[in-house]
């Protein structure tokens, strides 16, 4: 569960110096951010990982899609705003979630496909 959000934040963190900027409080909240955030779809996907029988995995992953590109989209609209407060936000906010969901997919644990063996 905490391996995507470690891993988003350092990659974004890394990117981040990479690119020659210098890291702020303002992206220090924004880490804060991606950890929120990334909980949540870890969390959903540990669940989904659990009850994978169930009708309801489609909707759960489709609504997780939904609301990651409505965040994406949000955030890097700030990243390109010309006040940098919004800017270092939006720049640290908008890559981190998307590689939380991406990382949350990628990590989350198989479902068990065996049926609890009958006792003999």
């Amino acid at each position: 569960m905490v391996a995507p959000l470690a891993l988003s934040v350092l990659a974004v963190a890394g990117l981040l110096v990479a690119l020659g900027e210098r890291l702020t409080i303002l992206h220090v909240v924004g880490m804060l951010l991606i950890v929120a955030v990334g909980s949540n779809y870890a969390l959903f996907f540990d669940r989904s990982s659990a009850s994978a029988r169930s009708g309801s995995v489609p909707l759960t992953l489709a609504s997780l899609l939904i609301a990651n590109i409505a965040t994406v989209l949000t955030f890097g609209v700030l990243a390109s705003s010309s006040v940098p407060v919004l800017a270092d936000l939006g720049s640290t906010v908008a890559p981190g979630t998307l590689l939380a969901l991406l990382l949350a997919a990628l990590l989350a644990r198989p479902a068990a496909d065996a049926a609890p063996a009958a006792a003999s």
